[in-house]
């Protein structure tokens, strides 16, 4: 694995764009591989109200800043017992220096491939229309418009980058697992 114990394929992009389908799809194609691996949705490890302050977390974890830094320590503990090296985890990643942070505090021998999700606007709306109900819908449509926006200026130099237009969720999985060498067993 080359000096490193575990590997997170990080799947990001805006809201709406196909991350959870695609994590979903090559987890499902790394299965009939009969490769091992664990799937996360990050957007899950900090569902929670009120949100803990500071002070509430440093007397979990001193030094700890996320609680989903400390749910994906709590999670990959378990999956590291069960022998996993490999994690598939999904998220919205506006802020990828500070995301990596928390992600390697909580997995500190880990090495991340970043995979960021492109889709046209028109894409990326018919895909929210589909999804998103109620009263939220417009706001979270706003939302994923803008960091959609904001990802395609972003350098993403160490980034795949993958444009997901006109592409099924089974064929953008097996181009990502290609892509990353993910196919091939640790």
């Amino acid at each position: 694995m080359s000096g490193t114990d575990v590997e997170i394929l990080l799947i990001t992009g805006p809201a709406g764009v196909g991350k959870s389908t695609l994590c979903w799809e090559a987890s499902g194609l790394l299965a009939e591989a009969g490769i091992p691996h664990a799937a996360i949705e990050s957007d899950e490890l900090d569902r929670v109200f009120p949100k803990p302050g500071a002070e509430e977390l440093a007397r979990l974890a001193p030094g700890a800043r996320d609680v989903s830094q400390l749910n994906l320590a709590a999670l990959w503990a378990t999956y590291r017992a069960l022998g996993h090296r490999r994690l598939l985890m999904s998220g919205v990643i506006l802020h990828p220096a500070f995301d990596r942070r928390w992600i390697l505090a909580a997995i500190p021998d880990a090495r991340i491939t970043i995979v960021r999700l492109r889709a046209g606007d028109e894409a990326l709306l018919a895909r929210l229309d589909r999804r998103e109900q109620g009263a939220g819908r417009e706001a979270q449509i706003e939302r994923s418009l803008r960091q959609s926006r904001r990802m395609a200026v972003e350098a993403a130099e160490d980034y795949l980058v993958i444009d997901t237009d006109g592409q099924s969720p089974a064929d953008l999985a097996r181009l990502v697992l290609a892509r990353t060498g993910w196919l091939t067993p640790v």
